[in-house]
């Protein structure tokens, strides 16, 4: 997408969709017309007005000295003020507005010369006179620059609630939630401010994209200290393991081995049968067998040291795939002190892939294609790095060969197919799809991906009828394949194109998460449509349930932003003023929509 930052790719999201029951579309498009429209002359002439009075405070914060002359108000031999309330009571109104207007006057001059705790008194003396927003709002910036936080949102709140759109305080608050690290207030007072006028803000929008940001990171490093790791949904164990070499009796183990050797092919059998009950089991007989051969000191020069080293690659591999770096990391030294094979290599490269150089992937594959040079593992994956680094003609000379080497990897076919696109050579992508329908006639994954391309052409309808095609081919197949994914990706197309007539994504979406209950994809889109149903809770339990399944940081922080702005929605409309002015706004573009 051409827009990078979260926020900016999720603004109906975490902006507006919520923020009422029937007029989120209305008021994302009041949000849409404000950006497009940009500062107003209104705004300019305050800018400009804003300029003059700062010339003109900051000569009075060179020459005021306050207290030279005598003021309405009693002062003790310090010139500060010394009164009490019963004083104050026999004022009449125009005597407390002189006394209100001298002690602001004072308190502005010492904040202009950064004595900020004097400035307090006098702020503080107002405030006993007449109860005044501004008086309020003018302490809460003392209180800011001595870094008392704590004071500066008592005193901002006290402002807000006398005059609930004080912008100034409202964004003074905002900045100390967040420097208490109370996020989650942070948030409402920025999401207010979008409410109060600033909707073309970028300032507002870039904070609250922050925040958000740092409240997501806080919720998921305290999920994380806790989490208990699992394997992703079936389908992405299928396809993960799927671009393999089906290993279904490595080294000669089979249902008559015993010890480890059993429990070795057991894992395999589990690992390649593309049954979402045996996959449940992965985890479980990949630890057995792993300890089986702790038990029986297996080492280098044991007999079974290569099958033990098997072991300890799937260990590699399901560790990689929970996400969790503690175990891998002593999975795969163990492989490595047994006896490393070609495949070992490779699967080092892969769960190293986002953390080292490339030089350092590149040499594991190269040292696997010396060990076993026909094996076909180490060009799909290392086309795969090549793939992910630009480098397509590499990466189309590896899947090249990847298929030449294993024929029944039909992601091969598919990657083959996919990076020729992407070196925007269509109709040569067209007929590698082809090819690969031809060979692979039941397989939805195929028709899938061809699915995809076509959507990204603009081609809707033909992409339509391939998502059509491999939604009817999953549904017939005995194990695990490209699963909901076809059901998704037709749901956003016609989501994408506005084609959703007839609550067709509703029902495809419906589908995808109960086919597929792990799968993040299917939840968070699920979610979404939620939120355009103004159902707004049941969206933020999916997202939640999203960041709970998603394997890595960034996809966890991803999904519960997308929860937490949610929440921060909700917590919008329940507040009667927000509401009654976003109805305000609503309002207003309908009457203009008739005019």
């Amino acid at each position: 997408m051409a827009e990078s930052s979260f926020f900016a790719r999720n603004k109906a999201a975490i902006t507006l969709a919520v923020l009422a029951s029937a007029g989120a579309v209305g008021a994302y498009w009041y949000y849409a017309q404000q950006q497009e429209q940009g500062p107003s002359d209104k705004d300019e002439s305050k800018k400009k007005r804003s300029k003059k009075k700062k010339k003109t405070t900051e000569e009075l914060a060179e020459t005021a000295t306050p207290g030279d002359d005598q003021p309405p108000y009693p002062v003790n031999s310090k010139k500060e003020p010394d009164f009490s309330d019963e004083q104050v009571a026999e004022l009449t109104d125009a005597q407390k507005e002189d006394w209100a207007v001298a002690l602001k006057t004072t308190g502005n001059a010492l904040y202009k010369l950064q004595k900020f705790a004097d400035a307090i008194k006098f702020y503080t003396a107002a405030l006993r006179v007449k109860e005044d927003p501004v008086f309020y709002s003018n302490r809460s910036a003392c209180y800011s620059s001595l870094d008392d936080h704590e004071n500066v949102i008592a005193d901002a709140s006290e402002a807000i609630r006398l005059k609930p759109d004080y912008a100034k305080c409202i964004l003074r608050r905002a900045s100390s939630y967040e420097e208490l690290e109370r996020y989650t207030d942070a948030m409402f007072d920025l999401t207010a401010l979008t409410v109060y006028g600033a909707f073309n803000s970028k300032s507002v929008e870039q904070r609250l994209e922050r925040v958000l940001q740092k409240h997501s990171i806080k919720l998921v490093e305290e999920q994380m200290r806790n989490r208990v790791p699992q394997l992703p949904s079936a389908v992405t164990l299928a396809s993960f393991f799927g671009a393999f070499v089906h290993e279904t009796s490595p080294e000669g183990v089979s249902a008559e081995s015993t010890g480890a050797d059993r429990l070795l092919w057991e894992a395999a059998d589990a690992i390649y049968s593309k049954k979402a009950e045996k996959y449940d089991e992965i985890d479980t007989l990949i630890h057995k067998a792993t300890t089986a051969y702790e038990d029986e000191k297996v080492t280098a020069s044991s007999p079974n040291a290569t099958k033990a080293t098997i072991a300890y690659e799937y260990a590699v591999l399901t560790a990689f795939l929970k996400y969790d770096r503690e175990t891998l990391a002593t999975v795969l030294n163990r492989a490595f002190e047994l006896k490393p094979r070609a495949r070992t290599y490779v699967v080092r490269a892969l769960v190293n892939a986002e953390t080292s150089t490339m030089d350092l992937l590149l040499s594991d594959f190269q040292k696997a294609e010396e060990i076993e040079p026909e094996n076909p593992d180490s060009p799909y994956h290392k086309g795969q790095l090549y793939y992910l680094h630009g480098e397509l003609d590499k990466a189309e000379a590896c899947f090249v060969k990847a298929k030449e080497l294993n024929p029944q990897n039909l992601f091969a076919y598919i990657q083959h197919a996919c990076v020729v696109y992407r070196k925007a050579q269509f109709d040569d992508a067209v007929r590698l799809f082809d090819e690969a329908k031809l060979k692979f006639p039941t397989s939805p994954e195929v028709l899938n991906y061809y699915g995809d391309i076509l959507a990204d052409r603009g081609d809707t309808p033909g992409a339509i009828k391939q998502y059509d095609i491999a939604i009817r081919l999953q549904r017939d197949l005995p194990g695990v394949g490209v699963g909901a994914t076809p059901l998704i990706n037709k749901a956003t197309l016609l989501q994408r194109d506005g084609l959703d007539e007839n609550g067709e994504t509703a029902d495809l979406l419906t589908r995808a998460a109960e086919m597929d209950p792990k799968n993040e994809a299917a939840l968070i889109s699920l979610a979404q449509l939620k939120l355009t149903q103004d159902k707004a809770d049941e969206a933020v339990g999916l997202f939640e349930e999203a960041a709970r399944l998603s394997r890595s940081f960034d996809d966890k922080v991803l999904a519960t932003s997308f929860a937490e702005a949610t929440k921060m929605q909700l917590r919008i409309r329940a507040d009667p003023e927000l509401t009654r002015r976003v109805n305000e706004i609503l309002q207003s573009h309908a009457a203009g929509v008739l005019r």
